[in-house]
């Protein structure tokens, strides 16, 4: 299946990426835009993700109940969500209606109002989220890995949502400010994929470049890891412990991320990786487990998370750790099937016209480019098992961050002390 797409560069700066999909009758339309919890400073942290909030208040031709019914109307979805690098707003409708999807989504970026007591109720939904997620023991385990992976001062530590104080001394100048100052056309980028002979391109592409640029400044800086620590926060009324455990890896330029993914594929992808067979399968010491490697322009690290009762705690992060000293030595086994679940999923994704432009303005956002499919397939067909190795060796063989959070027990303290350390020996 040919991935070919067309990108385009307007004459504001900003950007067009397209991809003809001729046999749907839906177009999925986002306009993303490069900024997002790295342009932050401590002061104003959660500023991005309450612009997303604040923009669906009120536009310059919309009202709050008006933007969302034109989407909703003819059945399509309307969203948004804000990440470290990028804030991506989107919509997915019938082909029929593609223009009222590209004036609500355009009206969203380029016209928001950010009245007072507009952003004065949001930053009460905000509120909620937030405590939402710190209700929520895995997500705020993962909370805490950031913070303790790049420190709670770096951008890439802090949580994308902000933290409480920050969001309650945010206002409307201080969101116009932000939003003036960073959503500007060389930071834009226009994506359509579907049916695009029922767009009227053209037309959309003479809007955005009718957007005023102006420079912006690089904020930007790779984060320096901490020294590895445990973290452990107790919360009443938990039955189990929720753990993260993490190490730092590299940006998603660098080709070493090819089989990073691949490791993560193997140990912790699926029902038929390392972890899930040796911790689950083999030993029932917890429900679930899974490992992820995340990257973005300056930073990335790999993960390991699973949740277990109290009792099995140190069991289970013992079991993990001598799947892990003993990777290499079974590693051989598994390289077809990290391979080709990889492929196999980044195939299936293609189905999802939402996963495709996803990782389009991914990749124009952190790459400063789009990598066709055949690309990447390629390039994770050529990882080599000695690639492998020498990725595990370099960055799994040291001692890892730990974020828990459990119920109060006797075990807490010692899990503070634990040292999570890979070693290649075969041995704990």
């Amino acid at each position: 299946m040919k991935s070919d797409f067309h990108s385009e560069d307007l004459r504001n700066g900003s950007k067009l990426l397209t991809k003809d999909m001729p046999f749907f009758r839906t177009v999925t339309l986002g306009i993303g835009v490069n900024v997002g919890a790295a342009d932050e400073v401590k002061e104003n942290s959660g500023i991005s993700h309450l612009i997303e909030h604040c923009v669906f208040k009120r536009t310059k031709n919309f009202d709050g109940y008006t933007l969302k019914k034109k989407i909703e109307s003819v059945g399509g979805t309307l969203n948004a969500f804000t990440s470290r690098e990028y804030t991506l707003f989107y919509a997915k409708v019938p082909d029929f209606a593609s223009e009222e999807a590209f004036n609500v989504i355009y009206d969203l970026v380029s016209a928001p109002l950010f009245l007072e007591e507009d952003v004065e109720m949001e930053k009460n939904v905000v509120l909620e989220e937030i405590a939402m997620y710190e209700d929520d023991p895995m997500d705020l385990a993962s909370t805490n890995l950031l913070k303790a992976l790049w420190g709670e001062d770096s951008p890439y530590g802090r949580p994308i949502i902000g933290r409480v104080e920050t969001v309650k001394n945010l206002h409307s100048q201080d969101l116009k400010k932000f939003h003036s100052l960073h959503y500007v056309p060389s930071r834009m980028t226009l994506s359509i994929l579907g049916n695009l002979e029922a767009c009227n391109i053209g037309e959309f592409v003479q809007r955005m470049e009718k957007l005023q640029d102006s420079k912006v400044t690089e904020t930007k800086s790779h984060p320096k890891s901490t020294k590895p620590l445990n973290v452990v926060t107790t919360k009443r009324d938990l039955k189990q412990v929720n753990v993260s455990l993490a190490v730092p890896t590299v940006e998603k330029s660098d080709p070493r991320n090819y089989p990073l993914a691949i490791i993560a594929t193997i140990l912790g992808g699926g029902m038929s990786s390392m972890l899930f067979e040796e911790v689950r399968e083999k030993s029932g010491l917890v429900y679930s487990i899974s490992s992820s490697n995340q990257s973005n322009r300056l930073s990335g690290y790999f993960s390991i998370d699973f949740s277990t009762s109290p009792q099995k705690i140190f069991e289970a992060v013992d079991k993990i750790k001598n799947v892990l000293s003993n990777f290499p030595k079974r590693v051989h086994n598994y390289m077809d099937y990290g391979k080709k679940r990889l492929e196999g999923k980044l195939l299936t994704s293609t189905e999802s016209t939402f996963s495709t432009m996803l990782m389009m303005i991914d990749d124009q956002f952190t790459l400063s480019r789009v990598r066709k499919l055949e690309e990447t397939i390629k390039f994770l067909r050529e990882v080599k098992e000695s690639d492998i190795l020498k990725a595990f060796e370099e960055f799994f063989c040291k001692k890892w961050t730990l974020s828990a959070v459990g119920p109060e027990g006797n075990y807490v303290e010692s899990l503070k002390k634990h040292e999570f350390e890979v070693n290649l020996d075969g041995g704990n």
